[in-house]
Formats: structure tokens, sequence, C-alpha cells
């Protein structure tokens, strides 16, 4: 197994038990405890199959399929993030926070982090 996905379900573990510990806290601020958790499932879903297309799409032979496979990664993450937030407001117009748009995004960019980061790590050139 790939450290990256290691690292996923260690930060995706992490982030839910910060969630169910101070889920007093985020109450008080707005954020709505379930939504946040759905929106972590999802992100970390998300994250891994985009981590998944970007290397596929490195270890191809044709510089066609490498650039197929990180289009497929950004598209596909920005398309089901995108998504998701329309449903949310949509399907529960009234009980929308700021602080659960803001957590969701602060989310997104954690994971999106994540997947660059160990992505640089994958591309770079070993020394010889």
């Amino acid at each position: 197994m790939d450290r990256f996905y290691l690292l996923l379900i260690g930060i995706f573990c992490g982030v839910n038990g910060l969630g169910i510990a101070y889920s007093h806290i985020l109450e008080r601020w707005g954020i709505v405890n379930i939504a946040g958790m759905a929106g972590n499932i999802l992100l970390a879903g998300i994250t891994a199959l985009s981590y998944y297309f970007c290397v596929r799409g490195m270890k191809a032979q044709s510089g066609h399929a490498f650039v197929r496979g990180v289009f497929i990664s950004i598209f596909l993450k920005l398309l089901v993030c995108a998504s998701a937030v329309v449903v949310y407001v949509v399907l529960f117009r009234e009980y929308v926070t700021k602080g659960t748009l803001i957590l969701f995004f602060l989310l997104y960019i954690l994971y999106t982090v994540l997947e660059t980061a160990s992505l640089m790590k994958v591309a770079k050139p070993e020394r010889r």
C-alpha cells in the first residue's frame, strides 16, 4: 500500500476524532457536525480517487495519458466538491451555516495540500 493512503486514513481519522471530541465547540461556532463528517468522508474518498488517477497518469508511457490523468483528477475533484456544496445548500437550506461551508473548504484545502505534497514526492526523480 502506498504511504499516501496510510497518511490519508490517519488524517481522516484524526479529523473525525477532533470533530467528535470538540463537537460542542463546533456547534457553538454554527457548524453542523453531521455535515462536517459527511464532507470529510466525501473529501477523503475523492482525494484517494484523484491521487490514483494522477499516479496512474504519471506511470503511463504516453504524455497524453499523463495529461489526461491529471485533468480527470482535477475535474473530478472540483465537480464532486461543487456538487456536494450545491446539494447541501439545496437540501438543507434552512440549516445552512457559513461555518459549515468554511469547514468544508478548509478540509478541501487540507486534502489538496496532502495530495499535492504526496504527488510531488512521487514525481521527484531519484538521486543516484
